[in-house]
C-alpha cells in the first residue's frame, strides 16, 4: 500500500509539472503575435512611383551649386517649402527682398519620375527660419498644374494629427545608398508614428524614415479616393533634421538608426505666413 501511494503521488507530481509545462508553451503563440503586431508597427518605405502616386511629384530636390542637397515641396504654382537651415546654412548671402542669382540653385521636379523640369531654380527667399526651421522661397518659373499640381496645405492641430495617425507619412530625398540611391531616389515612408512625449507645437518628433538630403521633405496625411482608385496628399509639414547624429554602416554608408527620431515643423507653425503667399498666387 504505501508503494501505490508513493508511485499515486509521484505521478501526481509529474502530472502537476506537466501542467505548468503546458502553461507556458500555450503562451508563446501570444508573445508570438505580440511581436508580429509590433513588426506590422513599423515603417515601410518605397521608391516613389509616378504612375502609382503622381500627387507626390510635387516633392522635389534643391540643389545648391558646389555644396549640397535638400528636399522641398511645391505648393504653389511658383511657391516651395523646405527647411529653413538648408538656406541658412548653404553659405548663400542673400536679401529678402532680392532676387537670387539663377546659378545659386537648381531646383529638381520631375512629373513623371524621370524626367526633370528644365530651367527650375530659386529667385528668392520669401522668409527663412531656423527656429521654428522652415523656409518659404519663390521659383523662377511657374510650373502649370497640368504638369504638377502643388499639394494641399492643411492646418491640422496636435489632436487632429494624432487621431489620424495611421494615414501619416514622409517623403524626400534621403541621401542613403540602398532604396535612396545616395539622395537621387525620392523614398516614400508610411506607417510613420508620433512620439508625443517630445513633440511640440513647433516641432513634432516622429519615426519617419530620414537621412542626409531628407530635410525640406513632406510631412504628409495620405487620403484614398476608392472612386479614382488614387491617393490625395495634404501637406501637414516640413522635415527638418534627426533629433540624434546620423549613423553609418560598415561601408561608411549613411543609414538611419532606429532610435533615431526625424523632427518635422508643422504647417501650424508658420501657416499665417504661409497662407498668404499661397492665396495671392492664387488670385492672380
Amino acid at each position: 500500500m504505501k508503494l501505490s501511494a508513493v508511485i499515486l503521488g509521484f505521478c501526481l507530481l509529474v502530472l502537476t509539472f506537466s501542467a505548468f509545462g503546458q502553461e507556458n508553451i500555450q503562451s508563446s503563440p501570444l508573445e508570438t503575435d505580440s511581436k508580429a503586431k509590433a513588426d506590422n508597427s513599423k515603417v515601410t518605405r518605397e521608391v516613389f512611383d509616378a504612375a502609382k502616386h503622381p500627387a507626390l511629384a510635387a516633392v522635389g530636390r534643391i540643389n545648391f551649386i558646389g555644396q549640397s542637397w535638400c528636399s522641398i515641396i511645391l505648393v504653389a504654382e511658383d511657391i516651395a517649402v523646405t527647411a529653413g537651415h538648408c538656406i541658412l546654412k548653404a553659405n548663400i548671402k542673400f536679401n529678402l527682398k532680392k532676387d537670387f542669382e539663377p546659378f545659386w540653385t537648381s531646383v529638381n521636379f520631375k512629373p513623371d519620375g524621370r524626367q526633370r523640369i528644365a530651367g527650375v531654380s530659386v529667385k528668392r527667399v520669401l522668409t527663412a527660419k531656423m527656429q521654428p526651421d522652415y523656409a518659404v522661397v519663390k521659383l523662377n518659373k511657374k510650373i502649370p498644374e497640368s504638369l504638377i499640381k502643388p499639394l494641399r496645405i492643411s492646418n491640422l492641430t496636435f489632436d487632429d494629427l494624432r487621431s489620424t495617425e495611421a494615414s501619416l507619412g514622409c517623403a524626400g530625398f534621403n541621401g542613403d545608398k540602398e532604396l535612396g540611391g545616395g539622395g537621387l531616389l525620392m523614398t516614400i515612408s508610411r506607417n510613420i508614428k508620433i512620439i508625443p512625449e517630445s513633440s511640440s507645437k513647433k516641432r513634432i518628433d516622429t519615426s519617419c524614415f530620414s537621412t542626409y538630403g531628407g530635410s525640406g521633405g513632406l510631412f504628409f496625411r495620405e487620403k484614398y479616393d476608392a472612386g479614382t482608385n488614387s491617393s490625395e496628399y495634404d501637406f501637414l509639414g516640413v522635415i527638418w533634421g534627426l533629433t540624434e547624429e546620423t549613423v553609418k554602416n560598415e561601408k561608411g554608408e549613411l543609414v538611419k538608426d532606429e532610435n533615431v527620431v526625424t523632427s518635422i515643423t508643422p504647417v501650424s507653425a508658420f501657416y499665417d505666413e504661409l497662407k498668404p503667399l499661397v492665396e495671392k498666387k492664387q488670385k492672380d
